[in-house]
């Protein structure tokens, strides 16, 4: 499926999502080996984010976690993940709040998602130009020592 098309579905659901006033939970996970962070670019937003996705009915965040951690990553934590922070995201038009995790102990394994377009480890200081604002938001949290917001 190509991006515009997934593009305009993603934006469908949150208009949808928005009408009902539905309360959604996500997570993201900001996945470390030593100066370098894994980010991926979605097949239906642009960018570089941190792995993540939505918290399914009778999961919890983290078990949503570790679930998108392999779907999207290949990565299959080594001992329990560390929450960072949890957000408030005023950016998606619906009630939607966001659990952010850290990873650094980890295997990894290659996997295939129709989600994602391509998945890709960045050094600290190479960061790519068309990183999401929160992404850049939680990393400069995370290793520049930044207040801590309470919004996506």
């Amino acid at each position: 499926m190509n991006f515009s098309k997934m593009n305009f579905l993603h934006g469908c659901k949150n208009f949808i999502l928005s009408l009902f006033q539905k309360t959604t939970i996500g997570v993201r996970i900001l996945v470390k080996k030593e100066d370098y962070i894994l980010l991926v670019h979605h097949t239906y937003a642009p960018d570089w984010h941190c792995i993540g996705g939505g918290v399914d009915p009778h999961e919890t965040p983290h078990q949503a976690a570790c679930r998108e951690l392999y779907e999207e990553g290949g990565i299959r934590p080594k001992g329990p993940l560390t929450l960072f922070g949890f957000y408030y995201n005023p950016y998606a038009g619906r009630h939607d709040y966001v659990a952010l995790y850290i990873c650094e102990d980890f295997d990894q394994v290659p996997v295939s998602s129709p989600e994602i377009d391509e998945i890709k480890w960045f050094s600290l200081n190479n960061l790519p130009p068309d990183l999401s604002p929160a992404t850049r938001r939680r990393v400069e949290e995370y290793f520049n020592s930044h207040s801590i917001s309470d919004r996506w």
